[in-house]
C-alpha cells in the first residue's frame, strides 16, 4: 500500500510570518511619517497665508507694527493645529507697507521623525511662502500707487 504524498503547494512557512509583520509595521510607520509632514504642511501654509493677508490688511500706518501683528497672526494659526514641533513665522526682504509693496512671508514647521530606536535623527523642516501686494486704494496711506496707473 502506498502513502498518499503531502501536496505543501500554497502553505506560508512560519519564516515568512515575521518578514510580514516587520513590513507591516514598517509601513505604518512611513505612513504615519508622511501624515505628520502633511499635517505640517498644511499649518505653515495657513500661517503663511495668515501672515501675508494680516500684514496687507494692517490698520496703522507703521511698517514695524504691521510685520509683528502678521507674525503674530502667523504663529497663533500655525498653533491652532497642536503640532508638536517649533513653528516659526517670519518676513523674506523688506516689509514696507506702501501701495503697490508686494510683501512675502516664510513659515518653517519641523516634525519630529519617528523611530523605533533612540537614534540621533534630525527633525524634518517643512517650509511655506506666500506673498500679498498691498492694496493700491487702500485709504490710510501716504504717496501714489505706482502699478494702478
Amino acid at each position: 500500500m502506498r502513502c498518499p504524498q503531502r501536496d505543501s503547494a500554497g502553505v506560508v512557512g512560519a519564516e515568512v510570518l515575521p518578514f510580514i509583520v516587520l513590513v507591516f509595521v514598517g509601513g505604518t510607520l512611513l505612513f504615519a511619517q508622511a501624515w505628520a509632514a502633511l499635517d505640517a504642511k498644511i499649518a505653515a501654509v495657513a500661517g503663511v497665508r495668515e501672515a501675508a493677508r494680516s500684514f496687507v490688511e494692517y490698520g496703522g500706518q507703521r511698517s514695524a507694527d504691521a510685520t509683528d501683528a502678521a507674525i503674530a497672526a502667523g504663529t497663533q494659526a500655525m498653533s491652532g493645529y497642536w503640532l508638536g514641533g517649533e513653528a516659526l513665522v517670519q518676513p523674506v526682504g523688506s516689509t514696507r507697507l506702501r501701495r503697490c509693496e508686494r510683501v512675502t512671508f516664510e513659515a518653517t514647521q519641523e516634525v519630529p521623525r519617528l523611530a523605533l530606536l533612540r537614534g540621533g535623527w534630525s527633525p524634518l523642516t517643512v517650509r511655506a511662502r506666500a506673498s500679498e501686494i498691498v492694496d493700491p486704494f487702500r485709504h490710510g496711506l501716504s504717496g501714489s500707487a505706482p502699478c494702478a496707473r
